[in-house]
C-alpha cells in the first residue's frame, strides 16, 4: 500500500473509532427537548398509570425499583442506570427522560435501550413514565410520619 493509501485508510479508521461509540457514550437530547416541560399534573392516577407502563416496559431492564438491576439487564450490551440516583437524575431535565423513553438508544446494530415510542404510543403516557421515574430517586418514607 502506498503511504497515501495507508494515511488515508488510517484516517478512515480514526474517523469511525472516534464517531460510532458517541452513541453510547455522549447520549444527550438536542436543546429544544431538554427545555420540554411535562404537561401532565403529579397525581395519583398519573403516578399509577407511568407506574404500571414502568412495569410493563422497563422494569425488566431497570428493575422493580429502578436499580438497574432486572432480570433482562444483565444481557444488554450497556448495563442499564441506575434510576434511584439522586444526582444523575437532578442532571437531567423531565424533557430529556421524557427523550430518551421515547427515542431509545443504539450504538451500529446494539440495541443499549429500546424506543418505547411504539410501545407506549401517547406522549401523554410516556410523560406518566417521567413522573413516575422521578419517584425512583426520592428517600423512603420516615416511619415516623
Amino acid at each position: 500500500m502506498s503511504g497515501a493509501g495507508r494515511w488515508g485508510s488510517l484516517a478512515v479508521a480514526a474517523a469511525c473509532s472516534a464517531v460510532l461509540p458517541l452513541a453510547a457514550q455522549d447520549w444527550v437530547a438536542p436543546p429544544e427537548e431538554r427545555t420540554r416541560l411535562n404537561p401532565i399534573a403529579v397525581s395519583a392516577d398519573a403516578l399509577q398509570k407511568g407506574r404500571f407502563l414502568y412495569r410493563k416496559n422497563c422494569q425488566r431492564c431497570h428493575g422493580e425499583k429502578g436499580k438497574g438491576d432486572g432480570p433482562s439487564g444483565r444481557y444488554g450490551v450497556k448495563p442499564p442506570e441506575d434510576l434511584t440516583n439522586p444526582a444523575k437524575q437532578a442532571k437531567l431535565t423531565d424533557g430529556e427522560i421524557f427523550w430518551k423513553v421515547s427515542t431509545g438508544l443504539r450504538d451500529g446494530a446494539d440495541v443499549i435501550m429500546p424506543a418505547y415510542k411504539r410501545e407506549i404510543p401517547a406522549d401523554e403516557d410516556r410523560w406518566k413514565v417521567v413522573l413516575f421515574v422521578r419517584t425512583l430517586a426520592l428517600p423512603p418514607p420516615s416511619p415516623n410520619r
